[in-house]
């Protein structure tokens, strides 16, 4: 007999909480960290998940999981902070990658990466920020071991999703999973079918609440630098994620020295590789004859979370004057001369290149080649998106961005 997924796990905020204490509860329900604010958006996004239809077990199961994880990373972090002086971590001059998606961010935040005097968060990192056992100095981190077998059950499930984003337990990560710990759901969001209404909720954050939301991704920041225990809290720090384009004025409050970099494709190819993207990892959740492919296609375009060159443009053209923060690097560059962008980024914010930097990079770029795991294949047509579409949707950004189409 099999189970109904709703009543095998509902997905309804009592049955998550219910399994926290009351004193946890109140915790999280409290402002020490963020405002109450982020709770409206985790609940939310989860109402989204729990009224749809399609949502397979597995895919309500993925949810949960990810919705616990949440809780638990916010009361870590809560238990941890007054056992830390997180003055001891200035943040100074970080680096955003903050290209569209598909734009060669993957690439280029791992080959920064490479320089001993960069460093960045570590997908593990961004997965759980705190680990509150002690590590043994000659042991791995537990929370390594624990992602790369979640990665591996992923790839199992839906092999096509290495080929298309390659993700190591252990390496440099973008910043979207520190987010969704204030209620900030990019992937979750890519992965719902219906998530109007969460989008709605998204769009009415106002400027304190963002600002507030970029001071906890600082906090978490310092609580993962510090954890390390070595030299990493003096080293150049490089972020990646495409919603800080969408946050730009609060991230400037937070961090008043950033630096950002843009990476440009031709919009046709990026949206192309998004839709193929979304439709294979919503394999996860649900069944695929049941996808949209048509909405697929709508949403990809049409959120910002994803392609968010528009917001960022829009920002660039209301404040001139910080156009020193910004450098331009076309996806062909990085494709063509990795090295050569690598150079300009550091000759643009003032960085040193060391020569044993250099030859780190130059060995990771030849390890690295594009397509090392399969060639992804992609295409408008199959969701019902034209070119004209797409260029005519973003043309104010091509334009700007001075894009090859």
């Amino acid at each position: 007999m099999n189970m109904d997924p709703k009543s095998g796990c509902p997905l309804t905020e009592e049955s998550l909480l219910a399994k926290l204490s009351p004193e946890d509860r109140s915790r999280l329900l409290s402002d020490n960290l963020t405002g109450k604010w982020w709770y409206k958006g985790w609940a939310t996004l989860l109402k989204c998940y729990r009224e749809d239809e399609d949502l397979t077990m597995a895919g309500r199961m993925i949810i949960e999981t990810r919705w616990t994880e949440v809780l638990q990373n916010r009361l870590a972090i809560a238990r941890k902070l007054p056992l830390v002086d997180v003055s001891k971590c200035p943040i100074q001059r970080p680096i955003f990658i903050i290209g569209p998606c598909r734009t060669g961010t993957t690439f280029l935040l791992n080959l920064l990466y490479q320089d001993p005097n960069n460093t960045s968060p570590r997908y593990y990192e961004t997965m759980h920020p705190v680990v509150e056992t002690p590590i043994l100095i000659e042991r791995e981190d537990p929370r390594v071991e624990a992602e790369r077998k979640a990665l591996t059950q992923m790839y199992e499930a839906v092999p096509k999703v290495k080929v298309m984003h390659n993700i190591v337990a252990d390496n440099p990560y973008e910043c979207y999973r520190l987010m969704d710990n204030c209620g900030i759901f990019k992937a979750n969001t890519f992965l719902a079918n219906n998530p109007e209404e969460y989008l709605a909720w998204l769009s009415s954050l106002s400027e304190e609440e963002k600002e507030d939301a970029y001071r906890f991704h600082k906090l978490q920041i310092q609580l993962i630098l510090l954890a390390r225990g070595s030299d990493d809290t003096n080293k150049q720090l490089v972020f990646k994620e495409s919603t800080h384009s969408l946050y730009l004025d609060a991230i400037l409050k937070v961090y008043p020295d950033a630096t950002f970099i843009h990476t440009y494709r031709d919009p046709c190819e990026t949206i192309a590789s998004l839709c193929s993207m979304a439709a294979t990892y919503k394999g996860l959740a649900y069944d695929p004859a049941s996808l949209d492919l048509k909405k697929i296609g709508e949403n990809m375009v049409a959120i910002p979370l994803f392609h968010s060159g528009l917001n960022m443009m829009a920002f660039r053209k209301s404040h001139p004057e910080e156009e020193h923060r910004f450098c331009d690097i076309a996806y062909s560059d990085i494709v063509k001369d990795p090295l050569n962008v690598v150079k300009r980024i550091y000759d643009r914010f003032g960085l040193e290149l060391t020569a044993e930097g250099e030859a780190i990079m130059a060995a990771y770029i030849k390890d690295n080649p594009q397509n090392k795991y399969g060639r992804h294949h992609h295409s408008l047509e199959r969701y019902q998106l034209t070119k004209e579409y797409i260029l005519d949707y973003f043309n104010e950004y091509i334009e700007f961005s001075e894009v090859r189409c």
